[in-house]
């Protein structure tokens, strides 16, 4: 029972095969769908366009015996833009099979904006995830952009609370970054603070490093992201009894590649490592995937393939293959 439990915690955290890079600037990826990360992004965004996925993925433990866990997430997201006022909607569902035992979950989110001018632009977002073992996280978020000749500086203001069976509290995200961006390249870097938990809630104040860029070099378009945050694991120090030190690291990198005028292969890895005092709360997740696509000028439609093959959770190994399938249409 023990090692169902910490696994799960482990496919909880996993990461989407989906690349989500930007944060401070919209996206430009040729496949025209890929998703925005934070209002600051949203508001400056022009796109048109909805999509739907489905994501597979099967874990299992190197633990005798072997804890297998399955996660499967439909959904459906996409993007408008008209006179100025744009959002990003977001909605899927996930389910986590473990052993049999089935939990499901509902994820909500829409991202929105408003260009007040050339210069200027405003945004709101609200996101809201629900799982049905008594956890439950919402994010209001606030911020917009201002271009400076050919640079964009960006800011926002989130407040994330947290709810569970037996806690509930919640932090604020300061985030602050800039950016430079034309139609083949975009490149950009930035700082965040999370504030202290409140209430029943523990974390400690955290810093956060991230960067991202696109780049389109002789028709392969590469992209990337880094993350790298630290601080304390605890609000009160004297609640952990090994030291009170955290710090995470997230890496994403793909390369696309046309095959043809309408065809492309998009071969990439992902990597993410937690570090918490003593063992409670250590991961480690190195992933291959390819995706392999479809496109014309309206229609995007993509398979993808991911392998779990190096996956650690509180000493546990594990591995797992998983598979998705994502079709847009570009309006």
């Amino acid at each position: 029972m023990k090692s169902k439990n910490i696994l799960c915690l482990s496919v909880l955290s996993l990461i989407s095969t989906n690349v989500t890079a930007n944060f401070i600037l919209p996206e430009i990826s040729r496949d025209g769908k890929t998703l925005n990360t934070s209002v600051i992004a949203s508001s400056q965004e022009k796109r048109n366009f909805a999509a739907a996925k489905y994501e597979y993925l099967s874990v299992e433990s190197d633990t005798n015996p072997v804890v297998e866990i399955k996660q499967t997430v439909p959904g459906v997201f996409g993007g408008f833009s008209s006179n100025g006022f744009n959002g990003q909607l977001t909605v899927d569902i996930p389910t986590f099979d473990i052993e049999g035992s089935k939990n499901h979950a509902t994820n909500f989110s829409f991202l929105g904006g408003y260009q007040v001018n050339k210069k200027l632009t405003l945004g709101l977002g609200y996101t809201k995830s629900e799982l049905n073992i008594s956890t439950d996280e919402s994010i209001i978020s606030a911020g917009g952009s201002l271009k400076v000749n050919d640079k964009v500086l960006g800011g926002s203001v989130e407040y994330v609370e947290n709810k569970t069976s037996a806690t509930k509290g919640g932090f604020f995200v300061l985030s602050a970054g800039f950016g430079q961006q034309d139609s083949k390249n975009s490149v950009e870097a930035g700082v965040q603070l999370k504030t202290e938990g409140s209430d029943d809630l523990t974390t400690g104040k955290r810093f956060t490093l991230f960067s991202g860029m696109t780049k389109v070099v002789n028709g392969i378009e590469i992209d990337g992201s880094f993350t790298y945050e630290f601080g304390n694991y605890l609000k009160d120090e004297d609640n952990s009894s090994d030291g009170n030190n955290f710090n995470a690291l997230y890496f994403e990198f793909d390369a696309e590649f046309l095959l043809g005028s309408s065809f492309y292969i998009t071969p990439g890895i992902n990597y993410s490592a937690e570090n918490a005092p003593g063992v409670s709360s250590d991961t480690s997740d190195v992933r291959l995937k390819t995706d392999f696509g479809y496109r014309t000028k309206r229609l995007d439609a993509t398979i993808g393939a991911s392998y779990i093959f190096v996956g650690e959770e509180n000493d546990i190994d594990y591995d797992g293959l998983g598979w998705s399938l994502n079709v847009g249409y570009l309006f």
